[in-house]
């Protein structure tokens, strides 16, 4: 008798838990509890044009693993990368170091669906003959920083493998989730293929020395393109800025738009300078194009 007498209070002990955290999770916010929301998550990727791992960088204080590029392969300190046939993969959420020469290869990030990962570009000069240069394959945000003082370079070959064609990749930097550019460094691409950046989701772009040399489109985007605070110039053999907002997981939201803040861009295209599928929105900077198609 007092098993069952000792068994009905733990249930009720449970049911009592139960009903105190489904009051807590109805009502968290009326009672003062503040609900923590990942702004950089994709979900949430509307919410803000900048988050402040956008802006940020200039991220220390974290374990940082370093990829030395060395001609056809790489050294690696840390876990979470590797090297394989002269392509570095990261793999692992966190934070990674990249500095040296890559004479045909590309970075490919392949982690997770809710992975974050850092990249600091520190004096790099990568060229992929036949595929992109930096690849997103998997995650849920990449930040590529451009290290204070350095000079990156990336290029491409005139043309792609059928693998690489296969899998729609175009662009020098091709990322199929959520990609950030900042930092206080410069990035050269040369695009001889087809197009500069491509982003499948949202391009934000906070700081830097931009130059692209495209064949095709220097910046396209499917959800949106958003610049702060960079210095850019884009050449290129279509399209400036290209928002064609095609994203089916977009469809029926507002996708293919351009904001920028702030910063100054310099826009040589023969095809359109900004051409977008959604608005196009500027609270400052300085624009100029010279152009001979459609502004």
């Amino acid at each position: 008798m007092s098993t069952h007498k000792h068994f009905d209070r733990i249930c009720g002990v449970i049911t009592l838990a139960v009903l105190i955290i489904t009051v807590l999770f109805m009502n968290g916010e009326a009672l003062g509890i503040q609900k923590i929301v990942d702004a950089d998550a994709e979900r949430n990727s509307d919410s803000a044009y900048f988050t402040d791992n956008d802006l940020n960088g200039d991220w220390t204080g974290y374990q940082v693993r370093t990829i030395t590029l060395n001609g056809d392969t790489a050294k690696i300190c840390g876990t979470g990368a590797y090297v394989e046939y002269g392509d570095v993969y990261i793999t692992q959420s966190g934070y990674y170091e990249i500095s040296g020469e890559l004479t045909d290869g590309s970075i490919v990030v392949d982690a997770k669906n809710y992975s974050k990962v850092w990249i600091r570009l520190n004096g790099v000069n990568i060229h992929c003959e036949d595929s992109a240069c930096i690849i997103v394959e998997n995650a849920d945000k990449v930040f590529l920083t451009l290290a204070d003082g350095t000079d990156n370079i990336l290029s491409d070959g005139t043309s792609y493998s059928e693998e690489a064609s296969e899998n729609g990749i175009n662009a020098v930097i091709y990322a199929r989730d959520d990609l950030t550019i900042n930092g206080s460094g410069a990035l050269t691409i040369t695009a001889s293929y087809d197009h500069g950046i491509k982003a499948n989701d949202d391009l934000v772009i906070t700081g830097g020395s931009i130059r692209i040399e495209a064949a095709g489109d220097a910046i396209h985007a499917n959800d949106s393109c958003r610049i702060t605070a960079a210095v850019m110039e884009l050449t290129a053999g279509d399209d400036g800025f290209d928002l064609d907002g095609n994203d089916e997981e977009a469809a029926g939201s507002e996708s293919g738009y351009l904001y920028i803040e702030s910063g100054t861009i310099g826009i040589r295209a023969l095809g359109d300078a900004i051409r977008a599928a959604g608005d196009v929105m500027t609270d400052g900077g300085s624009i100029t194009i010279y152009e001979q198609d459609d502004a």
